[in-house]
């Protein structure tokens, strides 16, 4: 993340996506798949790191390694503006534009109640309270059905989940340096992988829009 200056003078924080090595490896057809859909392939690494059918299949289609592949459904309108080994440029997006960020969360291990599901504790820190300030309380029915239902919020793994981050705007484009600049934090580390489509909700509202203009 970093922080550049808008147009009205305003400090607006951003976070900066690399898009240099976001290249299109393959095509489904209807013809031939029985569906339509364009996969992208992103990040260079080594054939050493490559088994012999994962290799073959970059080496079939002609196109430059890469370490993560992805498969977008799409029309077949759109895919057919697209070719094997076109490079996915930053400028699929404009500025202004909202769009979806999805990836994976920072891993925070084993947490208790209050930081994993936002508990407030089962008891006030008073006179009498030993060591029971931060537990989740009863947890527990009565003697029917006798169990924990499933699904209770209790301590455990926190993190490491895939995560959507819906209609964040679209800062500034940097074509030549393969940049995208989106307002605000995305889901996941630093140099993680994430998917960013333009916003479902905006899709949609169009859609009804044109549907009650008919």
């Amino acid at each position: 993340m970093t922080q550049v200056w808008n147009e009205e003078g305003n400090l607006v924080p951003v976070t900066v996506i690399d898009v240099n090595t976001c290249t299109v490896v393959g095509k489904r057809t209807p013809e031939k798949d029985q569906y339509s859909a364009v996969t992208l392939g992103f990040g260079e690494l080594r054939e050493t790191s490559l088994n012999k059918p994962q290799l073959g299949f970059f080496k079939k289609a002609n196109v430059p390694l890469r370490r993560h592949l992805k498969e977008f459904r799409v029309s077949a309108e759109d895919a057919a503006g697209y070719n094997v080994g076109d490079a996915i440029k930053a400028d699929l997006f404009t500025k202004g534009q909202l769009v979806d960020v999805t990836g994976i969360t920072k891993g925070r291990g084993f947490q208790g109640v209050m930081k994993r599901w936002k508990f407030k504790g089962s008891q006030t820190a008073t006179r009498g309270t030993h060591e029971y300030r931060r537990h989740p309380g009863a947890i527990g029915q009565r003697k029917t059905p006798g169990r924990v239902y499933p699904n209770k919020k209790l301590p455990g793994h926190y993190g490491v989940e895939q995560v959507t981050t819906q209609n964040l705007t679209v800062v500034d484009v940097d074509v030549e340096k393969g940049l995208l600049l989106v307002k605000g934090a995305v889901p996941g580390h630093n140099d993680g992988i994430i998917v960013v489509r333009p916003s479902i909700k905006v899709a949609l509202r169009e859609k009804h829009k044109a549907a009650r203009a008919k």
